[in-house]
């Protein structure tokens, strides 16, 4: 392998490094290993050496456990030892342990790691994750906010002056005591290069001055507070994507504004929205510490509301919103730019009346999800939905229902008609084949299907019986003539189950003539490979259905 170019031998070794920074527990404390395992490739040879040298010092790595009286493990005084600082790229902070970490002990913790210790101008990236408290476990709020003060000063100037040059700040913190208004990287948000702000937490980083960023994500669970609580300031006129939890509406507007005061609310650069509603949460995680939350909306001086304008919108997303959703997608469907368009909602939350085609006339990707169990008897409801989803210059389509019991749809066919360039179709629910059957039958440039087990039906229980199906004069009528792949969804107790992969084979793998590549669970390969073999050995395929001789059977990719 010495002999191998540096380019594949550095894609080799990356292998060994995460593949992203996310910032979950499993993923941050796989990094000390990944780092064991570059420290050895490093001494195999030079040629290895000089190209897993980059990617072992790339990330500093902060680990703080309060099991242990918070103990600290870094990889930072052998970056500073070796003289290779300026190969930093990103900087880890992990938390993890039954308690969250005071301020005092993450400041203590940080200065023996050696973040302090040498200004980092190539650190772009600072992930913060899990358990990082700004207070502590103080009974008084109110005095330990003031004891916390001087302290979160000190942090925040000293992360500003080590780390000048950042330019992308992940935070998430689900589980942590905090007081609303401070936090430990708000210094950070004065850097002049930040471009990206991704928080999973409450608590939102605040800067003095307002945000100039191209991506702001503030994602997650229902928080509680509404976003326009949170003391942030954006301008709207450089953000691309944009991703806000816990709106409240009205008032989702309020935290931004705009370089031309006179022009409005004028979201020039923005190509990705997703705004998941707030909604009240009986459950309130017992670690968060809330001082009237609802005192902080009331005191917003928001004046007069801007009507926010989205000239170059390409991919809209609405989860959760309590009002009228037609009202509110109109209000995205001015400037009739939008091309996907993904709604999440419970049954009242999304109406089934709503005229996609009408708003959105551009559009060429649909995504319906619909929250919950629908019941038989709501059938007027699921015929509304899909009758609506077929939309004209529609590409890709994707209808989730959690329906209890099978339901037959009837499907009008004039609307059906119209969709006549949909090439990617995905059905999540119970639903009857034979609707299944007929819809794709309407459907004469469809290329890619994904369906979910539950519309597979009825399973065979046997190969033999399998065999006898297909063999059978008129069973073999083309479900579709155009399908080439086809991906099956399946749940735990379904995914080793052979009669039902059996029944894929009978219903629509040997009725889709095209088809050459079928995905499943990973756990239902091999049987389907085997139960295809078998077929092809038989020579009924041969007969039947002979492109099972080329098929390809792969596993699902997530």
């Amino acid at each position: 392998m010495s002999n191998l170019p540096g380019d594949i031998l550095q894609q080799i070794l990356a292998t060994l490094r995460p593949v992203s920074l996310d910032t979950t527990t499993s993923q941050m404390r796989a990094l000390e290993q990944q780092h064991t395992w570059l420290m050895h490739a490093s001494h195999v040879c030079r040629a290895w050496r000089h190209v897993s040298t980059p990617l072992l010092y790339r990330t500093l790595v902060v680990r703080i456990d309060t099991t242990h009286a918070c103990k600290q493990t870094s990889n930072i005084e052998l970056v500073l030892a070796n003289g290779m600082h300026n190969m930093a790229r990103h900087i880890v902070v992990l938390v993890h342990g039954p308690d969250p970490v005071a301020i005092h002990d993450l400041h203590t913790s940080l200065e023996k790691a050696g973040v302090f210790a040498h200004v980092w101008t190539h650190v772009t990236h600072v992930h913060a994750a899990q358990q990082i408290s700004n207070l502590g476990w103080a009974n008084n709020v109110h005095r330990a906010n003031q004891q916390a003060g001087a302290q979160l000063h000190l942090l925040n100037s000293q992360l500003h002056k080590v780390l000048p040059a950042v330019q992308s700040i992940v935070f998430s913190d689900l589980a942590s005591t905090h007081v609303y208004g401070q936090g430990w990287l708000d210094g950070l948000m004065q850097a002049s290069r930040l471009s990206s702000l991704r928080v999973f937490s409450d608590a939102v980083p605040r800067s003095k001055e307002t945000l100039r960023v191209s991506r702001l994500h503030i994602d997650g669970v229902t928080f509680v507070r509404p976003v326009s609580a949170r003391q942030l300031r954006v301008q709207c006129d450089t953000l691309v994507e944009l991703t806000l939890s816990s709106v409240r509406d009205p008032g989702v507007w309020d935290i931004f504004s705009s370089q031309s005061s006179d022009s409005g609310l004028v979201f020039g650069q923005l190509r990705y929205l997703e705004l998941v509603y707030y909604w009240e949460s009986l459950y309130v995680p017992r670690l968060i510490r809330v001082e009237n939350p609802e005192s902080e909306v009331e005191n917003i001086d928001t004046g007069d509301r801007l009507e926010p304008v989205f000239p170059v919108l390409h991919t809209l997303c609405v989860r959760r919103y309590p009002g009228h959703l037609p009202t509110l997608l109109t209000q995205f469907a001015r400037s009739q730019t939008v091309r996907t368009l993904i709604v999440a909602g419970l049954q009242h939350e999304v109406p089934p009346d709503i005229d996609f085609t009408q708003l959105f006339p551009q559009l060429q990707a649909l995504d319906v999800r619909i929250i919950g169990p629908i019941r038989a008897a709501d059938h007027e409801y699921v015929d509304g939905v899909f009758t609506r989803a077929f939309a004209p210059k529609l590409r890709k389509l994707s209808l989730s229902m959690d329906i209890q019991q099978s339901l037959s749809v009837e499907l009008d066919g004039h609307s059906m008609a119209f969709a006549h360039t949909l090439q990617t179709l995905r059905l999540v629910g119970t639903m009857d084949p034979s609707v299944v059957e007929w819809m794709l039958r309407q459907l004469f440039v469809l290329t890619d299907v994904e369906l979910d087990v539950m519309c597979v039906r009825p399973h065979v229980a046997s190969i033999a019986l399998l065999i006898q199906h297909i063999g059978t004069s008129g069973h073999n009528k083309p479900v579709s003539k155009s399908v080439e792949r086809l991906s099956v969804q399946s749940s735990t107790e379904d995914v080793s189950n052979g009669a039902v992969y059996r029944g894929l084979l009978q219903r629509f793998v040997c009725r889709m003539p095209r088809v050459y590549c079928v995905r499943v669970a990973d756990e239902a390969v091999s049987g389907l490979r085997k139960a295809v073999r078998t077929l092809v050995a038989s020579g009924v395929a041969t007969a039947h259905a002979p492109h099972l001789q080329t098929l390809r059977v792969l596993a699902w990719d997530f």
